[in-house]
């Protein structure tokens, strides 16, 4: 598979800003990741999302813009969504933490802070700071950027950071999607 670069100009978007279309749905009773189409709310044009999906409610988790590494929003999209669903699937999707894998910066999931990366979720560009990136994750997941908040847990002596990302999974948000 071919080395990618995916760095998300994450935008904080929130429910009330976007509009899900959703081609994929059926009446199973599981999370779901999918890559599906929301409207920017700066712009009003309609972005590559990757979206968590359950039969209750829908939720925005990184909203694709830019291209990186010769890969366009829609296909950055498409692969995440899945990076999102393996680790769901495998039962790693606990925390999102920053690591090195392979010489690059990637943010992946693991299944407990003590552990290794399981599942890479996206790869960093060299120049990108993974701290900021996590900082902008909580932020568009759980509208805070602060350690107060209790879901970034930082471990000083290895320089991680993780998110507690099983509440966001589990909560629909205040204003559910239609």
């Amino acid at each position: 598979m071919m080395k990618l670069t995916l760095l998300t100009t994450l935008f904080l978007t929130t429910t009330l800003a976007s509009t899900p279309v959703f081609a994929q749905e059926d009446a199973n009773n599981q999370i779901r990741f999918i890559c599906s189409t929301s409207r920017y709310s700066e712009n009003g044009k309609s972005v590559p999302t990757t979206f968590l999906w359950t039969p209750n409610f829908q939720k925005a988790m990184v909203t694709w813009t830019s291209v990186l590494g010769g890969v366009k929003p829609q296909q950055r999209c498409k692969i995440v969504s899945q990076n999102f669903q393996t680790a769901f699937n495998n039962g790693s999707l606990n925390y999102v933490t920053n690591a090195f894998q392979n010489g690059n910066k990637v943010i992946c999931s693991v299944s407990s802070i003590d552990g290794g990366c399981d599942t890479v979720l996206f790869t960093l560009r060299p120049q990108d700071k993974s701290r900021d990136i996590l900082k902008r994750l909580n932020k568009l997941w759980f509208g805070s950027v602060t350690a107060d908040s209790g879901s970034i847990i930082e471990q000083s002596q290895e320089k991680k950071f993780y998110i507690d990302i099983r509440q966001f999974l589990n909560t629909p948000p205040a204003n559910k999607m239609q």
